[in-house]
């Protein structure tokens, strides 16, 4: 558990008043075991030993029936038993969030809620050592990024950023890095999951493919021949992974890099695309037309 919890309201500081009672674990249906129930005179029931320890200031127990005034900015120091059971009494309360953004099941914000309603929540948990800890750890994947960008090629980094969106190989390389950068420094995950698997190989292999014309996309499906491959460019990825479609892959390859086949590939290649072609069989190459003289 965290030593020390900040709530803040989402209105800020401003007077507003929040009133909390004991809530169950929605998982178990039960209360905190510091919170206690009542007698028909409004007292807990307490045993002889929870007297005793309570006395001795080992535990702090709660009515069932309390109520907390919470307002902005309110601090619970866990390690103080009184704060601490009083924590523990009000965490499933369904307006405190546990923190800024967090979702319900449903992927909904709790606080802000969605397109038709607000959230439940009004409330939040800030916990000063974990947003430090939170901003170093940002700083650190930044710096590794950038790590492995300043240590790239050239040539591999304007590849790279046609694959993350940006399409600069007629741009200065200053400009490259700058583009590269600025993108690390707002997701450093993105970056380095790139530089740490192949998988922006292939995706580049598929944007080199489309654009020579050998993938195209119609009514929103990637398509090579009469093949579909994919409503998008990462399950074309997918699905060309699949050693099931090995034949796809490499019939795409052998087209998108025909500079890299041999002359007798590349000639098939050819006589298969201009099979059934009418008169192109009788099309003889210039450098093949023999000229002849007249007879006189």
């Amino acid at each position: 558990m965290i030593d020390v919890i900040i709530l803040r309201s989402v209105f800020g500081k401003v007077g507003q008043k929040y009133f909390i009672q004991p809530c169950p674990n929605p998982r178990t249906g039960r209360f905190a075991d510091c919170v206690k129930t009542i007698d028909a005179n409004g007292d807990m029931i307490l045993s002889e030993s929870d007297k005793e320890e309570q006395k001795n200031g080992l535990v702090y127990f709660i009515p069932i029936n309390e109520i907390f005034v919470i307002e902005d900015g309110h601090k619970l120091d866990c390690t103080d038993v009184v704060d601490k059971c009083i924590w523990e009494a009000i965490q499933y309360s369904d307006i405190i969030a546990k923190d800024r953004d967090e979702r319900d099941e449903y992927g909904n914000l709790v606080i802000d809620g969605d397109q038709r309603k607000y959230g439940t929540a009004e409330l939040y948990i800030e916990r000063p050592g974990e947003l430090t800890k939170a901003r170093v750890s940002k700083k650190q994947l930044v710096f590794k990024a950038q790590e492995y960008i300043y240590n790239d090629s050239e040539t591999d980094r304007i590849k790279k950023c046609q694959v993350l969106g940006r399409d600069l190989r007629n741009a200065y390389s200053a400009d490259v890095l700058d583009y590269m950068i600025s993108i690390a420094e707002k997701e450093p995950n993105r970056i380095i999951d790139m530089y740490e698997d192949d998988n922006w190989k292939m995706h580049l292999f598929i944007l080199e493919a489309i654009e020579r014309g050998i993938i195209k996309r119609s009514e929103g499906i990637y398509r090579y021949d009469d093949k579909m491959l994919g409503g998008s460019i990462e399950a074309t990825i997918t699905l060309l992974r699949d050693i099931r479609y090995k034949a796809i892959l490499d019939s795409i390859k052998r087209e998108t890099y025909t500079e890299y086949l041999p002359k007798n590939e590349i000639e098939e290649m050819e006589k298969s695309q201009t099979n059934g072609i009418p008169h192109f069989d009788n099309i003889t190459p210039k450098d093949e037309v023999k000229t002849s003289k007249k007879k006189n």
